[in-house]
């Protein structure tokens, strides 16, 4: 479990399947992901997922989700995950979404995502993370710049979007170890000690 200021970031567990069947067919909630529509799966295929996942033995694998709760009554609240994992090159790319709109700009997202950003490193043995974000989406690429990520390239047209039904540009960014470690040092040294 990873823990948070005001977060607690835990493993998948069975029953998770009731949030994200909720959060991800919710068309305005994954709209900045390019699906309007939600993912359109059904509860039972998320739990054969979720099942899938949690029955991954692996202590490292190539992917992994994670739930985020609220620190103070463990209510989940989002998600954030890893995947690509190449061990070779030591990079994966990351994903988050605070998914509960009432959860949204509560600074919840950053707390997430610093731990995770900082267990990654520390866990896998990372030199870089990298991740992508709709060209448009500037909420969330506000907040990755504000922990040190860098824009690093556009990819174009590299989705199509469900909003418009047109090809759009996508932001690649990522963040390289030593910049990481730059950025720690300079915040509370408190993480240090949040891990169980």
């Amino acid at each position: 479990m990873i823990k948070g200021k005001n977060i607690i970031i835990r493993q998948l567990e069975l029953g998770d399947e009731e949030y994200l069947h909720r959060w991800w067919n919710d068309g305005d909630m994954m709209g900045h992901a390019t699906h309007a529509f939600g993912i359109l799966q059904s509860k039972e295929a998320i739990r054969l997922s979720t099942i899938k996942e949690i029955e991954n033995h692996s202590m490292f694998p190539s992917s992994k989700r994670f739930i985020i709760c609220r620190k103070n009554d463990l209510q989940p609240i989002g998600e954030i995950n890893y995947c690509d994992w190449d061990s070779r090159n030591q990079r994966c790319e990351l994903g988050i979404k605070i998914c509960e709109v009432t959860e949204q700009g509560k600074s919840y997202g950053e707390d997430a995502l610093y731990h995770f950003v900082d267990f990654l490193f520390r866990f896998l043995n990372l030199n870089k993370i990298e991740l992508t974000t709709m060209i448009d989406n500037k909420k969330a690429q506000g907040l990755y710049k504000k922990l040190g990520f860098k824009e690093a390239g556009i990819i174009r047209e590299g989705y199509v979007d469900s909003r418009t039904g047109k090809f759009q540009d996508v932001l690649f960014m990522d963040i390289l170890k030593s910049e990481w470690n730059v950025i720690k040092d300079g915040r509370d040294e408190d993480v240090k000690n949040n891990y169980q």
